[in-house]
């Protein structure tokens, strides 16, 4: 999971106040897989971020009217002390520093008071600088397109990490255009280049985002049946085959560093609904069955409508809430709950564009299947069509599944795991039911997804 930085502080609380609400809800993803999701602390405005060790405020930002992205901000060793004691006892992070200002002295300040503050141990790796490639737009502008390349990016990135690093572990990259379309900017490209040659470069990373709502003409073309069609899934992201697999050639772990349905904070209506949900489910366990390690879905706050959760009232009439993502993490904690080295393979062969198959393993044991019908369904326009899936051949007839659910496609409310949902203050409430069928088939409406395994009860 990724926050936007300047909103670190709204997700995880201030110093000795914890937003008990985010607190929650990543607990219940360590009380189901025994650990908390990697946070991954950046963004655009990581590279807008400077350090003020004994500033009086955990972090300071400032807005230009109607945006919901800082435009400057400062933060002192307090939002340190937030990050050590604010999450579940084994919150971990990814941390950003900031390469968009084009002044070492400024990273370096980062560092060297995170190394001063912030527990090491929670810390997977530093991240120097967000979406490198786009530093040449009028609006970001931090380099010029006369001088600014990969081979630049790379050049400047193995200079400054050589004062920077001091044995620390690095997150390289956070690619933002697809390797489609990237020319020299991918993370092969990179690798050739002779990145994977500096010892603190532990772990390579691309950003994804198959649309956009930045403008009003892309914005009209992101539409909740494109989302919903795994094959189009499949398609889109097939294109970092190439990255992860030029991660792994040279022993470096793949993250999709920030991601998620559409990028300038996704469209309401889409991106919250249960339809991305869905989505969310399929994209993360597909990519996983191509070898990336990690994916993390970014958030912010206000108009973030991809976001996981709202973590502070925005008016009397907005209070903290989760969002239909929320899920997600729910159902992907459930897949590899009780397993030592889960697998995750894609039964393409059985794939529709409205259905998704995906077998986990517990290294070369067949445990568990995820079963997505990704059908658009608004229940106003037709009957809701179910399909009927025969497990028995894999996990014989005795079968138990637990279902997650929503009205349809569009549902921003309603949706329930195993008959669950969650609360107002971020708890899990109800009784949870698991199904149990002996026959081995499994019905499915449009717009669930099931986890099944055998039924050794």
């Amino acid at each position: 999971m990724s926050i936007e930085f300047c909103y670190t502080v709204d997700f995880l609380g201030q110093p000795d106040s914890p937003n008990l609400f985010s607190q929650q809800l990543l607990q219940n993803i360590e009380d189901i897989s025994g650990t908390s999701p990697v946070l991954r602390i950046g963004g655009n405005t990581q590279d807008l971020a400077q350090y003020c060790e004994n500033c009086l405020q955990a972090m300071n930002s400032t807005y230009r009217p109607g945006s919901t992205e800082a435009i400057n901000v400062t933060f002192s060793k307090s939002l340190f002390k937030i990050l050590n004691e604010n999450g579940p006892s084994s919150q971990e992070y990814v941390f950003g520093l900031n390469l968009g200002r084009n002044n070492v002295e400024i990273a370096k300040a980062e560092l060297t008071g995170a190394l001063a503050y912030l527990n090491q141990s929670k810390l997977i790796a530093y991240e120097l600088g967000n979406e490198p490639d786009h530093y040449v737009w009028p609006i970001v502008n931090y380099r010029s397109p006369a001088t600014w390349d990969m081979l630049a990016y790379v050049k400047q990135t193995m200079e400054w990490l050589s004062q920077l690093s001091a044995g620390q572990r690095f997150q390289y990259g956070s690619i933002a255009t697809s390797p489609t379309l990237a020319g020299d900017w991918t993370m092969v490209q990179a690798i050739k280049l002779g990145i994977h040659q500096l010892d603190t470069v532990k772990i390579i990373s691309s950003h994804a985002y198959p649309g956009h709502v930045c403008t009003s003409e892309f914005a009209a073309l992101v539409k909740l049946e494109n989302y919903v069609n795994h094959l189009n899934t499949v398609q889109y992201f097939s294109a970092y085959i190439g990255e992860i697999d030029a991660a792994k050639s040279v022993g470096l772990t793949y993250h999709m560093g920030e991601t998620n349905s559409a990028a300038c904070h996704g469209k309401d209506g889409i991106s919250n609904t249960m339809g991305a949900l869905l989505w969310t489910i399929d994209y993360s366990l597909y990519l996983a069955s191509l070898g990336a390690d990690r994916l993390f879905f970014h958030n912010g706050v206000g108009d973030f409508f991809y976001s996981m959760w709202e973590p502070v009232a925005l008016n009397d009439s907005a209070p903290a809430h989760i969002n239909p993502q929320y899920y997600s993490m729910l159902l992907l904690a459930d897949v590899v709950a009780d397993l030592d080295s889960p697998r995750v393979y894609r039964a393409s062969h059985l794939d529709t564009y409205d259905l998704a198959h995906y077998a986990i393993y517990d290294g070369f044991v067949l445990q568990k299947l995820v079963l997505l019908n990704m059908h658009y369904h608004n229940s106003s326009t037709e009957t809701r069509p179910l399909k009927s899936i025969n497990v028995a051949p894999v996990l014989g007839k005795d079968i138990k599944m637990k279902r997650l659910t929503a009205p349809n496609s569009i549902a921003k409310t309603g949706v329930t795991w195993g008959m669950q949902a969650v609360d107002e203050t971020g708890k899990i409430a109800g009784e949870e039911v698991t199904e149990t069928r002996s026959d081995g088939v499994v019905i499915l409406f449009a717009s669930e997804a099931v986890i099944v395994e055998k039924n050794s009860s």
